[in-house]
């Protein structure tokens, strides 16, 4: 038979068998809920749906031989269904089967936790509750673990055991030159901390139970993502390279992942710890966000013929997000997968819009998927992850975090605590990039994927313990320098001592011990100093509002005063004016008075010059007058006698005229008389 048929012939039964080993099991978990709500018993029925028995653990150890069995021929073939069936036949092993006492306090968390079944059976559905937050009259179950045989035959770390890691840690630590404060002791083991894997997988199962289209959309992702792991093995397999991987482990995972998570929590932990082989990242991330959304994809592809009033700000920042890694070069596909997904993004939530913060979080994320799918895990970073409160107008959640951090500083490193407090140096001068862009921004990408990794798997409460490992490690740095040294390194060169160790840095913040319920009470703190502070806010501010009313009523009173004052200045130059002109005035008057004194004096004198000037003049006029009768007189004459000679040359002149007529009328009778 070809090895096609073979693949399609084994992944149909395997489908098959899937579909009909969890019918089987989803069956029995709601009839055994059913039962247990009736007798009340549901501590025994919550461990038989959450851990497995002496006849279970041979099922499962034949099981894991027989993939070990098969491990050459899927080498051959390039078939991973074979994977796929086994983790059903297990799953379907598993169901319903009585718990021995020794394995149900084989592991605790950080405070004991007890599960209450749901009417809804089947998985997906355990509740947490913890032992002190329960009513005293409630018995206290602690959560199960799984048989140690299972343990071992799941085999997540092969070569290292919990007290090599440990003594690994310490070595490394004494062998850093620049580090002189030794740290603390951890009581809690590296694989055991997962605690908020826990209560990550609890939300999200909570989500999916109030919502049953996130429940076909999880059963399409898986279906996709097992076609997407079969693609990547077959290669894996057709280059050599499947050693390198622990492909039994992950298709687990796929097939089942909240039963892993459930059942193995602590292999799971490790495994995520260890770093999620990057063939597989990409789907992986996709399976821990549950961020598989078809119609979230059709919308994707249609925001991205919007246009987007923050287009140019995108395209602004672009050459300086990740300006050096060879994906995000200039006019590249990276760059422009980076502006759709973030374009799109401020059309899909518009109330966020853009912040340059969103590009550092979705870049590393197009490096192990599609940009369609890099939305889809974006949008569930933003909303179910928690992210969105960073980047609105209040950043209500950034202070929250900054506030919860600072916190922890204080009571994992207090002497570090106060040597910042002393300096004045608060969370939000250094650690604000770190939240907000989940350590993307100025951090070597192997780092950014095992944060990445350990995030999308326990939610980003996760990078509380990156952030402290940070400070713990550079601590002896951190206490030598004051303010302005600080601030620079606190900045700009906390990573290098983790540069080329992505598994340290992961070692380190799990063995800092970091619970939900710690974050949940500096959370509850931050909520109560919030609200106090805006109560003061208020009353400051309703004084800041009284008090600048008052600072204007004072300054419309000093423009008064000061409106006064200059009226005050004009009158009195006005009236400093009018006695000036009173002063000139009045000598005006004197000199007047004066000059109509010696008028009055002239007047005095007057006539009788007067009288003798005019008899003068009178005189004078009377010779003129004299004078000029006799020359008019002679003129008379002189006029008569030219009249007298103008009449006697006109008679003379019509005589000449009428003597010219009868000498003309002679020479015209002369010729004609010629002329006849």
């Amino acid at each position: 038979m070809p090895a096609s048929k073979a693949t399609s012939d084994i992944s149909s039964d395997g489908d098959e068998m899937y579909s009909a080993a969890r019918e089987s099991v989803d069956q029995d978990v709601s009839n055994e809920v059913q039962d247990s709500s009736t007798n009340g018993k549901f501590s025994h029925h919550k461990a038989q749906n959450s851990i497995h028995s002496q006849e279970s653990d041979s099922t499962i150890k034949s099981s894991h031989s027989s993939l070990g069995r098969r491990s050459s021929h899927r080498k051959s073939s390039g078939n991973v269904n074979a994977l796929v069936q086994d983790a059903i036949q297990r799953r379907t092993s598993l169901k319903g089967t009585p718990i021995n006492e020794a394995d149900l306090n084989e592991v605790s968390l950080d405070s004991d936790a007890t599960s209450t079944p749901s009417a809804a059976g089947g998985r997906r559905r355990r509740m947490t509750v913890s032992n002190r937050d329960a009513p005293s009259g409630m018995r206290q179950v602690p959560l199960p673990t799984p048989p140690k045989d299972i343990i071992n035959g799941l085999n997540v770390l092969p070569h290292e055991s919990e007290d090599t890691l440990s003594s690994e840690s310490g070595h490394q630590q004494a062998n850093q030159g620049h580090e002189t404060t030794t740290r603390p002791a951890r009581s809690q083991t590296v694989g055991s901390n997962y605690d908020l894997l826990l209560a990550r997988l609890e939300v999200q199962n909570n989500e999916i139970t109030s919502d049953p289209k996130r429940e076909e959309y999880e059963e399409q992702q898986i279906e996709e993502i097992r076609g997407s792991f079969e693609r990547v093995y077959n290669e894996a397999v057709s280059k050599g390279e499947e050693e390198d991987i622990d492909w039994e482990f992950w298709s687990t995972v796929i097939s089942d992942f909240n039963t892993v998570a459930k059942t193995h929590p602590k292999e799971l932990s490790k495994n995520i710890q260890q770093g999620i082989p990057p063939a597989l990242r990409g789907m992986i991330w996709q399976l821990f966000s549950k961020s598989k959304d078809p119609e979230l994809e059709e919308q994707y592809m249609r925001l991205l013929k919007e246009d987007s009033v923050y287009e140019k700000a995108i395209l602004r920042d672009l050459p300086r997000t990740f300006p050096k890694h060879d994906y995000f070069e200039k006019d590249g596909p990276g760059q422009q997968a980076l502006f759709n997904v973030v374009k799109a993004y401020s059309l899909y939530d518009t109330d966020v819009g853009y912040c340059q913060g969103l590009a550092f979080i979705v870049g590393p994320l197009l490096l192990n998927m599609p940009e369609e799918e890099a939305f889809c895990v974006l949008v569930r970073l933003m909303k179910h992850y928690n992210l969105r409160g960073n980047f609105t107008h209040q950043m209500e959640a950034i202070n929250q975090r900054l506030y919860q951090f600072e916190g922890l500083l204080k009571e994992h490193i207090p002497h570090l605590h106060r040597h910042l407090e002393a300096q004045g140096i608060r969370a939000s001068m250094y650690a604000t990039q770190w939240f907000m862009t989940m350590f993307a921004y100025k951090v070597p990408f192997n780092l950014v994927y095992r944060i990445y990794d350990i995030v999308l798997a326990e939610g980003t409460e996760a990078l509380f313990r990156f952030s402290l490992a940070l400070m713990e490690r550079n601590q002896a740095i951190i206490l030598s320098l004051d303010f302005d040294g600080l601030l620079h390194f606190l900045k700009n060169e906390m990573m290098d001592t983790y540069k080329e160790d992505s598994r340290g840095f992961v070692r380190d913040a799990y063995g800092i011990k970091i619970t939900p319920k710690k974050l949940d009470r500096l959370a509850k703190q931050y909520t109560s100093e919030a609200a106090r502070a805006s109560g003061e806010a208020e009353v400051l501010d309703t004084l800041r509002k009284q008090n600048k009313q008052l600072k204007d009523s004072v300054k419309r009173l000093e423009n008064s005063v000061n409106q006064l004052n200059t009226e005050h200045i004009t009158v009195a130059n006005r009236l400093i004016e009018s006695k000036l002109e009173m002063a000139r005035l009045n000598d005006e008057n004197d000199a007047l008075h004066q000059q109509s004194n010696e008028l009055k004096r002239a007047l005095d004198t007057l006539p009788a010059e007067v009288e003798a000037r005019v008899k003068e003049e009178m005189e004078i006029l009377c010779t003129k007058n004299a004078a000029l009768v006799e020359r008019n007189s002679a003129l008379e004459e002189q006029l008569s006698y030219m009249e007298s000679m103008i009449i006697d040359i006109k008679m003379k002149f019509a005589e000449s005229e009428n003597e010219r007529d009868t000498l003309r009328r002679k020479l015209g009778d002369m010729k004609r008389l010629m002329g006849a």
